[in-house]
Formats: structure tokens, C-alpha cells, sequence
């Protein structure tokens, strides 16, 4: 038996990175994914590899800075599922096609971007979250996974990220307390540089003893959402790559 067998699973930031390393890991553990993102490529290509291993996902298209977008996204999800297993916030904001949001101070910071940061990065998965739990509560059971970001060299510069990431590993804490009497666990990864697409893109000359692979990310991941770690709740896990200085 698959450690998630037949487990329904949600996977925000799926079109790429770290979301589609977890979805992919969760589809070859025997769960159902739906794959969530704005970029219906990505998300085409997460659903194709899954395909490959075998397992089964279903494309959400969503804009999470759109409130009512969440809802629609749920309303589909619970049309196709009623309830879900596993939820996973992966879903983040630093860059865009063209630019890494780092550098400016808080001052010269453009006030759309830190909207897009904190809207896609706390608020919106507090807002998916909850509508996630009745279904859990419900069946007295769920496991809810958070992604946040480890900031080696402070918060200078990528303040509105660093604040959403803060933001994530807070609400995981609280929730974790909430949840706890219906014996949902709720748990946060907080990895440091992780070799994403977007990564290699933006910092072409890194060094690879710095950085960890998301497939290493999802690999925790699956212990975090499987019964392997049913009396862990309210964690927040550093990973780093374990050569890195």
C-alpha cells in the first residue's frame, strides 16, 4: 500500500517548482491531485508527468489574488470531490517573468507588487484553507501543509516576502491549536535556496552545494502528509542542503 492510497490532495503553485515537485510525489504515493496555478502550461506539464507515473490529477486554473476566483476554485473542487485529504499552500510570489522582487526598500517598493506578494502568499491561503476544513472536520481527519522561506541573510530587500513567509509559518502555529481538537495536523516546510526553474533564472551562477533540490523538499513532504507523522502538528521545519555553508 501507497503511503497517501486514494487520498485527495489540492496543490497550490503546481505549474512549477517546489507545488509541482509535491504534487508529483503525492500522485506516485497513490493520492488524486488537483493542480492549482494561474499558468495553464505549467500546470499541463505537472499533469503530464504526473500521467506518467501513473497517477491521476485534475487542472485547476486559478488567479489566488482573486477572492472570488478562490471560491469558484473550491466550488469546482467540492463539485468534483465534495471534500479533500490534504490541502498544500506551496503557492508564492518573488519574481515575475521578467524581474526578481528584490532590491528596492519598503519605500520604493511599487504598492501592486507587495499587494500580489501578501495576496498570493497568507491571503489567499488563509481564505482556501478556509473553506478546506469543514469537509475535514467533518470526517475528523486532513492534513494541511504550508510553505514557507528561509532568509539567510535577513529580511532587507524582499521585505513584503519575508512578511508573507513570516505571516505563513504564524498561521501554521495558529492553526495547528485550532484544528488540533478535530485531529487535523498542521504543518509548515520552510526551505532555504531550493533549485527551481525560477532560481536558475535569476541567479545563473549559484552554488549548487547552497541550494536543495525541490525534489528533496517533496520527499519530507510526503512524511509530513502521511500517517508517519499523525502526532505532528504546528511544525515548522528548516531544510537546507546539507553541504551548504
Amino acid at each position: 500500500m501507497k503511503k497517501l492510497q486514494d487520498k485527495i490532495a489540492l496543490v497550490t503553485g503546481a505549474s512549477i517548482g517546489i507545488g509541482r515537485e509535491i504534487a508529483k510525489a503525492i500522485a506516485a504515493n497513490g493520492g488524486w491531485v488537483g493542480l492549482v496555478a494561474r499558468n495553464i502550461n505549467g500546470l499541463q506539464e505537472t499533469e503530464k508527468a504526473i500521467h506518467e507515473l501513473g497517477g491521476e490529477a485534475k487542472i485547476f486554473v486559478t488567479d489566488l489574488r482573486d477572492e472570488e476566483a478562490i471560491n469558484k476554485l473550491w466550488s469546482d473542487v467540492a463539485e468534483n470531490w465534495r471534500s479533500i485529504d490534504i490541502l498544500v499552500n506551496a503557492a508564492g510570489v518573488w519574481h515575475n517573468d521578467n524581474i526578481v522582487y528584490y532590491g528596492p526598500r519598503l519605500e520604493s517598493t511599487p504598492a501592486d507588487q507587495i499587494n500580489e506578494v501578501l495576496d498570493v502568499g497568507i491571503r489567499a491561503p488563509m481564505l482556501l484553507t478556509r473553506l478546506v476544513l469543514p469537509g475535514m472536520i467533518n470526517k475528523k481527519c486532513g492534513k494541511i501543509l504550508n510553505i514557507s522561506g528561509t532568509f539567510e541573510s535577513g529580511a532587507s530587500g524582499w521585505l513584503h516576502y519575508y512578511v508573507s513567509k513570516k505571516a505563513i509559518e504564524d498561521f501554521t502555529v495558529g492553526l495547528a491549536e485550532e484544528a488540533r481538537v478535530h485531529e487535523i495536523q498542521v504543518n509548515c516546510i520552510s526551505p532555504s535556496d531550493t533549485l527551481t526553474e525560477a532560481y536558475c533564472k535569476f541567479f545563473p551562477n549559484y552554488n549548487k552545494k547552497d541550494i536543495i533540490s525541490p525534489a528533496e523538499i517533496a520527499k519530507f513532504a510526503i512524511f509530513l502528509l502521511s500517517g508517519d507523522s499523525d502526532h505532528i502538528t504546528g511544525s515548522i521545519t528548516v531544510i537546507r542542503n546539507k553541504a551548504a555553508h
